[in-house]
């Protein structure tokens, strides 16, 4: 398997490892490693350290921004990196002959970069208050999501961040 994760499925994964763990009573790196098990089925580049340093840095810029409505920021980013592309545009998941939950060619995802993405959505969503996720949204229904719409569902154990 050579296929690489996507960063908009890539930075997703880890606003919702961030947003559970602020609503659950286990560790971050117990939602890390089960998402990064998940995510290694399907792409090839994708490590726990990587999901745990991004959820980490966006935890990180929630607190410095003195946020405190932490999860429907990381719920609202999840909702905009799956629902539109980089241009804006609804994104569409099933295509003609392929998927975009397909994995691709090169690598795209850059911890770093899309750490700091991050941080300008923050503010963005203090301003415009269209940019939260619509009430009743939920990954399921995402058409076409396929495996993806089951993530915030999966059952995650204090064993899976061993």
């Amino acid at each position: 398997m050579s296929q690489f994760c996507p960063a908009w499925i890539y930075s997703s994964v880890c606003a919702l490892t961030a947003q559970r763990y602020l609503s659950e009573s286990l560790g971050l790196e117990a939602f890390a490693g089960k998402y990064a098990k998940v995510l290694g089925e399907h792409y090839s580049d994708i490590t726990e350290e990587m999901v745990l340093t991004t959820a980490e840095g966006y935890l990180r810029y929630l607190m410095e921004a003195e946020v405190e409505d932490a999860s429907e920021i990381l719920r609202a980013f999840a909702f905009h990196r799956i629902s539109y592309d980089k241009n804006g545009a609804p994104r569409r998941i099933k295509r003609f002959f392929s998927s975009a939950l397909d994995g691709l060619k090169s690598p795209e995802v850059n911890v770093k970069t899309l750490t700091r993405e991050f941080k300008p959505f923050i503010y963005m969503f203090r301003t415009k208050p269209e940019l939260a996720a619509p009430s009743g949204w939920t990954w399921k229904n995402v058409e076409d999501a396929e495996w993806l719409g089951d993530l915030p569902e999966l059952d995650v154990s204090f064993m899976d961040g061993f």
